[in-house]
């Protein structure tokens, strides 16, 4: 029963994980990124003389002409990816941590000083000036990284905005196609499982037959080897007495 339990979930672990990230690369490398986001400030040097002065004006055109919003799901083929600068200008859309690593490429290009943000459902930069909004607060940071290292705090995001984030790019922007394999992910463990099972115990029938078997051939041998030594005796023979 346990074997059965450990094989449904490997491999529901294993379906979910490559119906999610059929690449799991992008999983991996966007882990990575988290920490230390792919900021080029020399990709978008050729943005630069068309921007407006202020950091606020900036983040405004930013999100309006260059990275219209997009979940990773339509950008990306999958539910969570931090891209490279260069991959964002040439889609020309993305989420949040696209117009994260656009905004912070462009500050640093323009020597504007800048703090990077991360909640549990939300990465954005912050900076002298900037509007606080209901995602987008100090305390809602659970790690902020500046120019004076990384700091982290206790998150004060309300649950019930983390899940209705992570719910609209996780799952309502996810293609139905998508969703339904995902589906399929439980009922086809437990088929594996109980295959796995049956195997088993058809080896283990295979093993006992054999052994049977070999029980069988032994005793045959041993009685055959027994007949052999008692036939090959030759009989004495019985000496008669002279009559006189």
């Amino acid at each position: 029963m346990k074997k059965k339990i450990a094989v449904a979930i490997i491999f529901i672990s294993l379906w979910t994980l490559f119906v999610l990230y059929p690449n799991p690369y992008r999983l991996g490398v966007s882990g990575a990124r988290i920490i230390n986001p792919a900021v080029n400030p020399k990709a978008v040097a050729h943005l630069l003389d068309e921007l407006p002065e202020s950091p606020r004006e900036i983040e405004i055109y930013v999100l309006r002409e260059i990275v219209p919003y997009q979940y990773d799901w339509q950008s990306y083929g999958v539910p969570f990816y931090f891209p490279r600068v260069e991959e964002v200008l040439a889609r020309g859309r993305g989420d949040c941590k696209s117009r994260f690593v656009v905004l912070a490429s462009i500050f640093e290009a323009l020597d504007i000083p800048y703090e990077k943000s991360f909640s549990l459902s939300h990465f954005w930069i912050t900076y002298e000036g900037k509007v606080e909004t209901r995602l987008e607060s100090v305390e809602n940071a659970f790690l902020v990284q500046g120019d004076q290292g990384m700091s982290l705090q206790i998150p004060r995001e309300r649950l019930e905005d983390s899940f209705n984030t992570i719910k609209a790019g996780f799952w309502d922007a996810m293609p139905s196609h998508r969703q339904g394999l995902l589906f399929m992910g439980p009922p086809l463990s437990l088929i594996v499982a109980g295959l796995s099972t049956m195997k088993e115990k058809a080896r283990y029938g295979i093993r006992r037959k054999r052994k049977a078997f070999q029980r069988e051939a032994l005793t045959f041998s041993d009685q055959l080897k027994a007949t052999l030594k008692e036939s090959s005796k030759v009989p004495e023979e019985k000496i008669q007495p002279n009559e006189v």
